[in-house]
């Protein structure tokens, strides 16, 4: 019949525990070492650059859409299904979980299961007493088939410790995949505006080499009239040909914007024929003057560092618990015996259970300097996330200020090409009264075509900005309930009282 097991008494694993800890302090300590820098918590913008508050006050996910138009719509649907970076984001991911996993199996029961056998001659002084019939041990066969048990106390919690780093981390990889997603949108939606921007430009250069056109014919019926020369002809005809050699540059433009487009969605360049002239609207997101940081923070990128943050306070933890004594609980039970003949009988049959602790005494400093080491780690952490946070404060406030002054520049731009038209117009009906020569057309003509340029420049920059203002908003990213400094503060003020 199969013996009981013993158990092992709770308050004597306890006091053992508490024995060996007194007896480590002794040996090795952590002490005097904390990290010393601490994250922002608070961002305020200045006045200048910022304006109320609504409840549009930040970007929605598929901020694309506020564009209102459905081409790009599609192309950024292509492109979330399609991109090989959002495919390579995806497999850190993976990695990420699977790490996160490998961590929790180690806290958890461990059972494997062996089974040997073997045949030798055994030597006359050591298991077997010497033969009766002369020197020299003898052959025998010996097997063993046995079930193994451990499980590790975490008295200390570095096992806890070390997965709140994994699932931290795999947090931060997920972060990064949606900082990758909204690197990839704002690109697309760039070159979408630049793609809008080529085709105004396109209808302007179109709108002059129009004009030129009449000009030109009002010159020939000139010239029939002996009222101009074939000087004015010729200059009218080459103001015409450069026209035509910025249009074939502008669409060579096109076609390199379009197939650029074509890769960042995942497609073949082929695709590009099929991307036909944009219909964008220009979006608008107010924000409050005094940023909280939980709003800041909804860029992907900082809370990636964030949740690095959490891991690297994890991995402290973890070094911090490896000054303390290890303790697993280990069993056995399977058989053994001499002679293969007997191993599965019940005679053979065996059990044990106890318990082994690990004990740091003496490691000439390994175990201090690890501690050190992943302390600075967390320092270096804070001071990345820190700098993150002043970076992307000063990157909205700057798209701010564009806007803003941007917006000034619009009035004036519309304002100077009323003029340049008016001018023109003017200009021509003299001309074509004979009141002043083609030399003052085509002076006026080459302001109206600049300020036709600047404001399709401004439009174009009204678009960009718009879009750079959105990627620093984040892009609609939102931590699902989470409270990423609470969790920080609250990891920092835990180590620092240790």
């Amino acid at each position: 019949m199969m013996k009981p097991i013993p158990p092992l008494s709770l308050l004597s694993q306890r006091a053992l525990a508490a024995s060996a800890a007194v007896l480590m302090t002794a040996c090795a300590s952590y002490q005097t070492i904390t990290p010393k820098n601490q994250p922002i918590e608070h961002v305020t913008l200045s006045a200048q650059n910022a304006v109320a508050n609504s409840k549009d006050a930040w970007p929605q996910d598929q901020w694309w859409l506020s564009l209102g138009d459905p081409q790009l719509n599609n192309l950024m649907q292509q492109a979330l299904a399609n991109n090989p970076s959002l495919a390579n984001a995806q497999a850190r991911i993976a990695r990420a979980q699977a790490s996160t996993a490998l961590v929790r199996a180690g806290n958890g029961l461990q059972v494997n299961g062996a089974a040997n056998a073997s045949y030798g001659l055994q030597s006359e002084n050591y298991l077997f007493p010497k033969p009766p019939l002369g020197p020299g041990g003898e052959y025998v066969s010996m097997g063993d088939a046995t079930v193994n048990f451990s499980y590790d106390l975490d008295f200390w919690g570095r096992n806890s410790a070390l997965i709140r780093s994994a699932d931290a981390q795999l947090k931060a990889a997920q972060y990064d995949q949606q900082a990758a997603r909204l690197a990839l949108t704002t690109s697309i939606a760039r070159s979408y505006s630049q793609l809008a921007t080529q085709y105004e430009l396109q209808a302007v250069l179109l709108a002059t080499q129009k004009q030129r056109q009449s000009i030109l014919k009002l010159i020939d019926q000139r010239v029939k009239n002996g009222l101009d020369t074939q000087v004015e002809v010729k200059t009218a005809q080459t103001n015409e040909a450069s026209i035509k050699v910025e249009l074939e540059q502008l669409s060579t433009a096109m076609k390199v914007t379009r197939l650029q487009l074509a890769a960042l969605t995942g497609q073949m360049p082929s695709a590009a024929e099929t991307i036909t002239k944009p219909s964008l609207n220009a979006a608008t997101f107010t924000i409050p003057q005094n940023l909280p940081l939980d709003l800041l923070g909804r860029r992907p990128e900082l809370a990636a560092q964030r949740a690095r943050i959490v891991a690297a306070y994890g991995e402290v933890e973890a070094a911090k618990a490896e000054f303390y004594p290890n303790i697993n609980l280990n069993g056995l039970i399977g058989f053994q015996s001499i002679g293969l003949g007997q191993l599965l009988s019940m005679g053979s049959l065996t059990n044990s259970i106890g318990g082994a602790l690990r004990l740091p005494i003496f490691d000439s400093g390994r175990l201090r300097a690890n501690y050190a080491a992943k302390s600075a780690d967390i320092d270096a952490v804070i001071s990345q996330y820190n700098q993150s946070v002043l970076t992307a404060a000063q990157d909205v406030a700057e798209q701010l200020t564009r806007i803003a002054d941007l917006a000034r520049e619009d009035a004036a731009s519309r304002e100077a090409l009323a003029a340049a038209e008016e001018a023109h117009r003017l200009t021509l009906l003299r001309y074509r009264a004979g009141l002043t020569p083609y030399l003052n057309v085509l002076t006026v003509e080459t302001q109206l075509l600049a300020q036709r340029r600047e404001m399709t420049s401004v439009q174009s920059r009204r678009h960009d900005l718009q879009i750079e203002l959105i990627r620093a908003l984040g892009g609609g990213f939102n931590e699902a309930s989470a409270q990423p400094n609470a969790a920080i503060a609250a990891k920092s003020s835990t180590t620092q009282q240790h």
